[in-house]
């Protein structure tokens, strides 16, 4: 897994398993977008005409070298370990990406404008059903157990926040649990009707409202 970020000019790096970071030159931070999914010759048809073919080729041989020498994209040598203790461990709480879109998309977000250097998408409800279930399942003997609601910015898939929210309820209610919900939102598409909502459903509304103006919208 790797995070990947803007700052000061630089293009920024962070292999998240071995801690290693880079600071890499734009056809570097454009080929790490496609590398994991696409074969040499598919990189190479998108990116050759943008840079050149010597510099792509030049640059997908240092993303290589890095991945041999463990350094980007290495194995979670952790994996193993968690997955064999998979029965020891009680889930408390989970957070929901219902919304990979902001209706802002702010150019310093570290969510990349919202959308995770991904497309942009919202969660369907069977998606969050899902993992409503996992998190009841495998909370053992806990009895309190948290949602946060997520983006992007959740308000855009309020629908499905809502439907998750009954669904964690009567679900919680039968193994004796109960779901507490959390929503980080920057507030802009409320209205009377959600915030009303909103108060009679969460525990908690966070709002995220920074930046300056200048920086804020694309």
């Amino acid at each position: 897994m790797i995070h990947k970020y803007k700052m000061n000019g630089m293009n920024i790096v962070l292999d998240v398993n071995s801690g290693a970071v880079h600071v890499v030159e734009d056809i570097v931070y454009d080929i790490l977008d496609l590398f994991k999914d696409s074969p040499d010759f598919e990189l190479e048809e998108k990116l050759k005409n943008k840079y050149g073919i010597e510099q792509f080729n030049e640059a997908l041989m240092e993303v290589n070298k890095l991945k041999e020498e463990g350094l980007i994209f290495s194995e979670d040598t952790y994996k193993d370990f968690i997955l064999s203790r998979k029965n020891d461990f009680q889930v408390k709480a989970i957070c929901l990406n219902v919304a990979h879109d902001c209706n802002l998309r702010c150019k310093y977000c570290f969510a990349s404008t919202g959308d995770y250097h991904g497309n942009r998408k919202l969660m369907p409800f069977d998606v969050a059903k899902k993992a409503i279930d996992f998190l009841i399942e495998n909370s053992g003997n806990r009895k309190r157990l948290e949602v946060d609601f997520f983006g992007g910015e959740p308000m855009m898939n309020f629908d499905v926040i809502k439907a998750t929210i009954e669904y964690g309820r009567n679900k919680a209610k039968n193994f004796n649990k109960h779901v507490g919900f959390t929503i980080t939102t920057n507030a802009l598409l409320l209205d009377d009707e959600s915030i009303e909502y909103l108060n009679e459903n969460m525990d908690n509304v966070v709002l995220s409202i920074d930046g300056r103006k200048k920086l804020m919208i694309t």
